[in-house]
């Protein structure tokens, strides 16, 4: 038995899978349903309990379940799978949903809100712009190469190529070619120019978000950093304490024990891999420009675990303070205050 209805939706562009199982444990219907359909089929129902895979567009039907009157819980899909009974199908997926909301100690990923999706969107937005631009540096040199020309490094090297072999008196390059080569730089460009707007809309977004400037007090935390904090962490509240916290993002030893003995493994690698890395790229920053004085108890503590453990040991263990560090100042609304020696 259990304390709500339960409502599973198994989440999909044009048709969910909606399945509904009673208090008492009995499966009451389970059939397709079109998202207007699902709209107004939540909005008459009395409160339940409605769960559903973390994928594309979950927590929109979360938040929307919620305004609902219903309790939305969204549950990692690698938690699902070992309660999926047969064969892979959406009805038998809905029930293996509903079953795995009801496991002792099965955790749950919190909702984001509309504010935390949109500096994730900006954000995922910028780095795919990034990763753009990089592969139309990448396709241009192989071009060139192609035809024995080997352009310079950097930005400044490849303009100089192109400037040059599109002239009408180079000759390094097939007339028939030079078109799409004028094609592709054009599409450089533009792309140079939209991550430019991009990252400055990030800026101005992080900027005029007062818990994003509190986060950027902390060391190795800039503008990047701080939006994927608050994307991640929200105000702190779906999360008991800061380790919970740094075990959602990935910053967390993975422990692997048997018969009283405690192993720890290295950091689990599972979380937020995008923010772990801009996090460790900030620590790293921080680590390397340690002073041979420690000004701060956190410079001390550092330079101790440098010594003891290696950068790279201590650069995640500074992750991992950053994000509990981070998760008590949006709890709590306090200011980051480093303790002077």
């Amino acid at each position: 038995m259990t304390k709500h209805t339960v409502i599973s939706l198994d989440l999909a562009k044009r048709v969910i899978q909606v399945a509904k199982i009673s208090r008492a444990g009995e499966l009451l219907f389970n059939k397709t349903m079109s998202p207007n359909k699902l709209r107004e089929f939540l909005a008459k129902q009395q409160s339940s309990l409605v769960v559903m895979e973390g994928c594309g567009s979950c927590h929109y039907w979360a938040r929307f379940s919620n305004t609902c009157g219903h309790k939305a819980k969204i549950i990692a899909p690698r938690a699902v799978k070992p309660y999926v009974s047969g064969q892979k199908t959406d009805a038998n997926d809905a029930i293996g949903i509903a079953v795995a909301s009801q496991q002792l100690g099965m955790s749950f990923c919190p909702v984001k809100s509309v504010e935390q999706q949109t500096l994730l969107s900006v954000d995922t937005s910028r780095k795919f712009l990034d990763k753009s631009k990089t592969a139309l540096n990448n396709h241009l040199r192989g071009l060139f190469y192609e035809f024995g020309i080997v352009v310079n490094l950097g930005e400044k090297g490849l303009r100089e190529s192109v400037t040059y072999h599109l002239d009408s008196d180079s000759t390094a390059l097939p007339s028939m070619l030079k078109q799409t080569v004028t094609h592709l730089w054009e599409h450089y460009l533009t792309t140079v120019a939209q991550l430019k707007n991009l990252s400055r809309l990030l800026s101005s977004l992080v900027k005029q978000h007062e818990p994003s400037r509190r986060l950027m007090a902390l060391e190795g935390v800039g503008e990047i950093s701080a939006a994927g904090l608050i994307a991640s962490l929200g105000d702190g509240s779906a999360y008991k304490n800061g380790r919970n916290a740094a075990v959602y993002v990935g910053a967390t030893p993975k422990q692997h024990s048997s018969g009283g003995k405690v192993k720890m493994i290295g950091i689990s690698k599972s979380g937020n891999y995008s923010l772990r890395s801009t996090l460790y790229i900030g620590a790293l920053s921080v680590i390397s420009r340690l002073p041979a004085e420690p000004k701060t108890q956190k410079q001390a503590w550092l330079i101790k675990l440098v010594q003891r453990a290696g950068v790279k040991r201590a650069c995640i263990a500074l992750v991992n303070k950053t994000v509990r560090t981070a998760w008590a100042m949006l709890k709590h609304g306090s200011e980051y205050q480093p303790v002077i020696l």
